[in-house]
């Protein structure tokens, strides 16, 4: 199981009820990090997550309340005496900016930086069983959006067809779940597809943040299990959000329509709505499957299990 929980769900600056921008995506006891607003180290501790298992963090853009948490929160893990590595992946730019931070004396991990700088489109870092892609969004600056993808996994092992086929239980069943061929003492070689069933797909999640309606959002949200799309402005105020580098919630929820989605959460929401239970129900109304989120919301996302 993946989930994810929205940190922070604010556009431009804090409320009493949301914090600026991130998301963590929690997956096989790793946490990735969208975005890192003011505020996300402690965020973190209100949180279930631990800031030690962070072992990547994808910032958008230099927007303050994108990244302005990303100096707090890489001290903090200096403090807390991490060793490991961290991947940290943003625009052009982003290996200045955290030369600029050592160099002020903001802080001085002692710990490896791993930086990806983006300078186009494609897959910019191959994790352990997955991989994350970006694309161009269209804001006012240069901005990215991610897609995280887990590769397709092997089918159900049929008991039955490997017994029948006469494969030894053992080490040969293995083998064969791993997707390779297996020698049989008398001479017979059994393929891997003998014996499983059709792939199973995994899971896979596209995060934009900020931008307008482009094809870069629809090249991310590709059928994927769930979309994370900035909703700053209210269904119906289109010329605002445009004008500004911004999408509405009708226009996040049209893309997840485009893209063939299966889930939508909703994110970057204006400091000036308080309420949004009632946008919520108009975007449904577009795509059905359709969360604005909070901040501390989780979201799970399931694996197509052994036997699914």
């Amino acid at each position: 199981m993946i989930t994810v929980t929205t940190l922070g769900t604010a556009s431009g600056k804090p409320t009493p009820e949301r914090n600026v921008s991130c998301t963590a995506v929690f997956r096989d006891g790793e946490v990735i990090l969208f975005d890192c607003g003011e505020g996300t180290q402690v965020q973190l501790t209100r949180s279930q997550l631990r800031a030690g298992a962070i072992g990547v963090i994808c910032i958008t853009h230099f927007h303050g309340d994108h990244i302005n948490g990303l100096p707090g929160l890489l001290g903090t893990l200096q403090l807390n005496q991490r060793t490991a590595p961290l991947v940290l992946i943003g625009p052009v730019g982003i290996r200045r900016y955290l030369r600029t931070l050592g160099g002020l004396g903001v802080y001085g991990a002692h710990y490896p930086i791993d930086l990806v700088e983006v300078e186009a489109a494609g897959i910019v870092y191959e994790g352990p069983g997955y991989q994350i892609a970006a694309d161009r969004l269209d804001h006012r600056v240069p901005c990215w959006g991610y897609r995280l993808s887990e590769p397709a996994r092997p089918g159900r092992f049929d008991l039955a067809a490997a017994a029948a086929l006469g494969v030894p239980p053992g080490p040969a069943y293995g083998e064969l779940q791993r997707g390779n061929e297996v020698a049989l003492e008398d001479g017979r070689v059994i393929q891997p597809e003998q014996v499983l069933g059709a792939a199973r797909p995994g899971l896979s999640i596209a995060y934009c943040c900020d931008t307008r309606p482009c094809d870069g959002v629809i090249r991310l949200a590709a059928g994927a299990d769930l979309l994370i799309h900035e909703g700053t402005y209210a269904p119906d105020d289109e010329k605002m959000a445009h004008q500004r580098g911004h999408s509405t919630m009708a226009d996040a929820a049209r893309a997840a329509v485009d893209a063939g989605a299966r889930r939508l959460i909703v994110t970057h929401v204006s400091s000036k709505y308080v309420r949004t239970d009632v946008f919520e129900r108009d975007v449904r109304k577009i795509f059905g499957a359709t969360e604005i989120a909070k901040d501390f919301d989780v979201f799970e996302l399931e694996r197509v299990d052994a036997h699914g």
